[in-house]
C-alpha cells in the first residue's frame, strides 16, 4: 500500500530543473569584522554587472535584544541548508541547484566549490549537510555528507573539492542524520521510510518503515522530514514528518516502538535534551508549534508560546547546558531565542529575505566570568553559540549578548 499524506503539506523545495538555468555566482558579501569601530567590509567574489550592493539600512530585518551581526553573504540562489566544518572555521551552504559552496568565517570569502558531474547533469536542491560528531575515537577528517532531491548522497573530501564517494536512493532523500557514537548515518525521504548506513562500508544495514497492518500505527504513513537520536542510548531514535506523526524506533525492534501525535514537521525541528528524557518538536503549523515532550511516556509535558509574532516553524534546536531553545520559520520570517523556563524570546530577527529553512551552531565567542554565589543569574543568553542560518539567498551569521 502507498503511503498517504493525511494532512494538508507543507511548503517543498523549488523546482530542481528550473533553479539550474542560471549560472551560480556569488552576488555580494558583506563581512562585520569584529572591531570596536563595526566597520562592514565588502568582499567582492563576482562580476561587476551582477554585483548589487546594499548596506544594512536596506536590509530591513528587525533586531530584538542583543543581536550582534557578525556577516551576511548574499547570493544569487536560494539556499536550503548550512553546516558548520568540523573545526568551525568554514561554514558549507547547500543551494537549489545542486551546488555546496564553503565560506571562510573570517572573511567571508568562498573557499570551495563542491559539485561533480552528476550534480550538473541532473542537478536537485541539497536538503541536508552533515559531518560525523567529533571526539577522541573519531577525529577530524575534513568530510562532509550531503543529501539532494534527486536520491544522492555525496560524501566530499572538501579540502581537495573531490567527491569520495555517492549512494544512489530510488526517491527524493529530504535528509540525514548522524549516529552520535557510531560511524553510522540514517537518511529519509518521500516513501516514508528511513534507511541506516554503515559510513565505513557504505553498505545499507537496514530500514525503519510500517508494518502496514490494518489499525495498526508502528510507522510513517507520507514524507519523513527530521530525524534525530538519543544522546544516551546506542539504539534508539526518532523522526517526524509530514503525517502528523513522532515515531520512537529501536534498531533492535523491526517497527516503531511508541508515537505521539498532532505535530507537523517541514524540517529538522526535532532535538533531545542532553539527558534523552524530553523531547523538542519545532512544527510547522499555526499553533502549538513549540512543544515539550516526555520521552518515557510521549506525553506533552507544555506548549510554549514566547512571543505575539506567529511562525510556522520548520527547524529548532535546544541550547545545551542551558534552558534555551533556537528556532526560525516562515510567515514572519523570524529566528529566535526562547528561554523555556520564562517562556520569553530572549533575541529574536525578525524581517528576514525568507523563511528560515536551516541553522547551525558554531563557537561561543565569549570566556564567561565566574558569577558570584550571591547572585542569581536570570538570562543564559551569553552560553548561546554563534549561529548561522539560511533565509532566501542569503546566509547570515549572528550571536547573542
Amino acid at each position: 500500500m502507498d503511503p498517504q499524506r493525511k494532512a494538508v503539506a507543507g511548503p517543498m523545495a523549488q523546482n530542481s530543473i528550473k533553479t539550474a538555468r542560471k549560472s551560480f555566482a556569488v552576488t555580494n558579501t558583506y563581512f562585520k569584522a569584529v572591531t570596536p569601530q563595526k566597520e562592514i567590509i565588502t568582499v567582492h567574489t563576482s562580476t561587476p554587472h551582477i554585483e548589487h550592493r546594499s548596506f544594512p539600512s536596506e536590509q530591513n530585518q528587525i533586531y530584538q535584544g542583543d543581536v550582534n551581526v557578525l556577516s551576511i553573504i548574499d547570493t544569487n540562489k536560494e539556499i536550503m541548508c548550512c553546516k558548520y566544518t568540523e573545526d568551525v572555521s568554514e561554514i558549507a551552504a547547500g543551494f537549489s541547484d545542486g551546488t555546496i559552496r564553503l565560506f571562510d568565517c573570517s572573511t567571508g570569502n568562498c573557499t570551495h566549490t563542491l559539485v561533480d558531474d552528476e550534480c550538473r547533469s541532473y542537478p536537485g536542491p541539497v536538503t541536508a549537510i552533515k559531518h560525523r560528531p567529533v571526539s577522541k575515537a573519531h577525529p577530524i577528517t575534513n568530510q562532509l555528507l550531503s543529501s539532494y532531491v534527486n536520491g544522492c548522497i555525496k560524501c566530499w573530501k572538501y579540502k581537495y573539492d573531490q567527491c569520495l564517494y555517492t549512494i544512489r536512493e530510488k526517491r527524493q532523500t529530504l535528509g540525514l542524520n548522524y549516529h552520535p557514537r557510531y560511524t553510522k548515518f540514517v537518511t529519509y525521504g518521500d516513501d516514508a521510510k528511513l534507511n541506516m548506513y554503515d559510513e565505513e562500508a557504505q553498505t545499507q544495514e537496514r530500514a525503519f518503515y510500517s508494518s502496514g497492518r490494518r489499525g495498526v500505527m508502528d510507522g510513517h504513513t507520507s514524507r519523513i522530514f527530521a530525524c534525530a537520536f538519543n544522546p544516551k542510548s546506542h539504539h534508539e531514535l526518532i523522526s517526524g514528518g509530514w503525517d502528523n506523526t513522532v515515531m520512537c524506533w529501536d534498531d533492535r525492534q523491526p517497527y516503531a516502538t511508541k508515537q505521539f501525535f498532532g505535530v507537523h514537521m517541514c524540517g529538522e525541528g526535532l532535538d533531545f535534551d542532553k539527558p534523552g528524557k524530553q523531547i523538542l518538536t519545532c512544527s510547522w503549523q499555526e499553533k502549538d508549534c513549540i512543544q515539550l515532550w516526555d520521552y518515557g511516556s510521549c506525553k506533552l509535558i507544555e506548549s510554549i508560546v514566547p512571543d505575539s509574532h506567529a511562525s510556522k516553524l520548520y527547524c529548532g534546536k535546544m541550547v545545551p547546558q542551558t534552558s534555551l531553545l533556537v528556532c526560525g520559520g516562515s510567515e514572519a520570517n523570524m529566528l529566535r531565542v526562547v528561554d523555556t523556563n520564562l517562556k520569553v524570546t530572549e533575541c529574536s530577527i525578525r524581517n528576514n529575505p525568507g523563511g528560515i529553512y536551516a541553522f547551525d551552531f558554531g563557537t561561543i565567542r565569549r570566556k564567561m566570568t565566574k558569577v558570584p554565589d550571591t547572585y542569581k543569574k536570570v538570562s543564559e543568553i551569553e552560553n548561546t553559540p554563534r549561529v548561522a542560518f539560511v533565509t532566501g539567498k542569503r546566509l547570515q551569521t549572528v550571536d547573542f549578548g
